[in-house]
């Protein structure tokens, strides 16, 4: 199980990343309790850090096969790194995995939304990141 709280919340970025759709059953709107979603320094993509007075709005996707998470893995490269921590999916708490930031990032970092990211950023970046999904898929079918 995967908690979602950027990108990945895109069905087209999951789909190019995936290869595939995942089944609409899989997937649960959740909250990560005691963090906050702000922008990877640099970047126009998210960074999930500890903040005791927030809760991170994301998703849960069930679904997901040990090629999907390669898959996964390979898409976030050496900026994150995967991790477990408990997210609340329809009021109870459950544990997940996730993405985090391999480095230290400031918690008074802007605020990074999935609403501001679709509206200006997805239009510049999506063709670029579905080509490295794509690259990154036939990578791994390869080796």
């Amino acid at each position: 199980m995967l908690f979602a709280y950027g990108t990945l919340q895109d069905p087209d970025i999951l789909v190019a990343v995936l290869g595939r759709r995942v089944l609409v059953d899989a997937i649960k709107s959740a909250r990560a309790p005691g963090f906050g979603v702000v922008y990877y320094p640099g970047r126009v993509y998210p960074a999930l850090v500890t903040m005791p007075s927030h809760d991170a709005s994301g998703m849960i996707i069930s679904d997901l096969t040990a090629l999907d998470m390669a898959r996964l893995d390979a898409f976030e490269g050496d900026e994150y790194r995967r991790a477990t921590i408990a997210v609340q999916v329809a009021g109870t708490l459950v544990q997940a995995e996730v993405y985090l930031p391999v480095i230290d990032i400031p918690t008074d970092c802007p605020m990074w939304s999935l609403q501001h990211w679709t509206g200006v950023h997805k239009p510049k970046v999506f063709a670029e990141e579905a080509r490295t999904a794509q690259k990154l898929r036939e990578r791994l079918l390869t080796d």
